[in-house]
């Protein structure tokens, strides 16, 4: 999957009012319809921790008569983009005037990069060649008051940072991208491509039934409720959610311009409560009683954050996984005794003052790992063995230089594995004494 600075373009800005009053059981579903979102993705460049950029404004190129657009980002935002290498994540939901247009123009700064070097995560300088970044669409995008489409920006992380140095000691970025779109169908199958959102991440800004507005660590997003949302983990309606939860959110992106939430989950409730989202570095005690973690995202949107996070692990941390994708009945044990280096985890606390945190809730997280199909075991239907590159950081901090990778009922398939094609898996990583296994949630070329 791409690396993606994502737009879904979607119909001019209406009221949508299901007509009748609804009911208790089948609200009318109502929320402001937004034209334009941006999204961001990632094509895996495996020797990077963590690649971040600050887009500071987005405008798109008028054709055949349509002027060019002002900014249109309201706010300067970082964007993480290894976490989201095979997904796609909402950078801001806007609205686009109505017309034809040729291209875009981005302005980004600041970028961040972490590597590893001797065994430890590392920050090096980086050095953006040049602040302004232009695409052309071909063919050009056609935006009208009936139709909703999705834009993507394919951030190519692999050709875009150069690396200087063994070990590394500075970073030269170039960002490049490639631009596809397609048109919002609409649904639960339209695919992560074509407007459906993912295990997005936010806490409750405002609760009005039957709405509900998160802000992201990106951006504020307004999703609608209707009879067949699903709520979980310790919420079973709408009434039950706070102003200052952080949430999960899966949701499509329907013809009209709404967002229809299709899962809601708690993650943590209170408004001193936080979630953190990174690679494990390191572990302490077995049984693990702390894990220090290369720092990724977190709920907050933290400027200028830590390289790590130590996060604190007891007798009352709950460990939990969640395959959405894969309609698996059992998956490999995750918990204190199961977790190792170079997991990628979200952890959860309720407070953001202790230091460490102490994570009251520890989430194994999807993640993409690069490398080239082995001949030996031959692969098969059932999966394969992934070699790893000798400068890859999870080869570097697990001491792995390959892994097994199980395919599974709920696997998407782009590309089949064949021995000595190099491709990109994003799926769960499993320890269990010192032994890596994969389950494969995607496998695709990451072009």
């Amino acid at each position: 999957m791409k690396k993606i600075l994502l737009f879904v373009f979607m119909t001019a800005a209406v009221t949508l009012l299901m007509s009748s009053c609804g009911s208790n059981n089948n609200p009318a579903v109502t929320t402001t319809a937004s034209n334009a979102t941006f999204n961001t993705g990632d094509a895996t460049n495996d020797q990077i921790l963590k690649f971040e950029l600050t887009i500071s404004s987005a405008t798109l190129t008028g054709s055949g008569g349509t002027a060019n657009t002002p900014n249109l980002l309201t706010k300067p935002t970082e964007v993480e983009f290894v976490h989201e290498a095979g997904i796609f994540e909402p950078l801001a939901v806007l609205n686009i005037p109505p017309g034809t247009y040729s291209g875009a123009t981005l302005s980004v700064s600041n970028p961040e990069v972490v590597v590893i070097n001797n065994g430890a995560p590392t920050k090096v300088p980086a050095t953006l060649s040049s602040s302004t970044i232009t695409v052309t669409f071909n063919p050009a995008l056609t935006i009208s008051k009936s139709n909703s489409v999705v834009v993507n920006f394919d951030l190519n992380l692999a050709t875009s940072v150069t690396l200087n140095g063994n070990p590394v000691t500075s970073a030269t970025v170039a960002p490049t991208f490639n631009v596809t779109t397609s048109t919002v169908r609409g649904g639960e199958d339209e695919g992560d491509d074509q407007g459906e959102i993912d295990d997005t991440h936010g806490k409750v800004t405002a609760v009005n039934a039957p709405n509900f507005t998160i802000q992201t660590n990106q951006s504020s997003i307004t999703f609608a409720t209707d009879s067949n949302t699903q709520f979980k983990d310790g919420i079973t309606s709408l009434s039950n959610l706070a102003v200052g939860a952080i949430v999960e959110v899966d949701a499509t992106s329907e013809t009209d311009g709404t967002k229809l939430a299709t899962k809601v989950a708690l993650e943590e409730d209170g408004n001193n409560s936080e979630e953190l989202e990174g690679i494990i570095t390191a572990v302490t005690g077995s049984p693990a009683t702390q894990i220090t973690i290369a720092h990724q995202l977190d709920s907050e949107g933290t400027a200028n954050a830590p390289v790590t996070v130590d996060a604190a692990i007891n007798s009352n941390t709950q460990f939990t996984i969640r395959p959405d994708r894969l309609q698996q009945s059992s998956l490999p044990a995750f918990d204190a005794s199961h977790i190792g280096k170079g997991q990628r985890v979200e952890t959860d606390t309720p407070s953001n003052t202790s230091t460490p945190v102490v994570a009251d809730r520890i989430k194994l997280r999807e993640q993409a790992l690069v490398g080239t199909v082995a001949s030996t075991p031959a692969p098969s239907a059932t999966g394969f063995t992934l070699n790893l590159s000798t400068t890859s950081a999870f080869g570097n901090l697990t001491g792995q230089t390959s892994i097994p990778v199980s395919i599974v009922n709920g696997t998407n398939q782009k590309v089949t594995p064949t021995a000595g094609a190099t491709i990109r898996v994003r799926g769960l990583v499993f320890v269990n004494a010192g032994s890596y296994t994969m389950v494969a949630v995607r496998i695709d070329d990451n072009q």
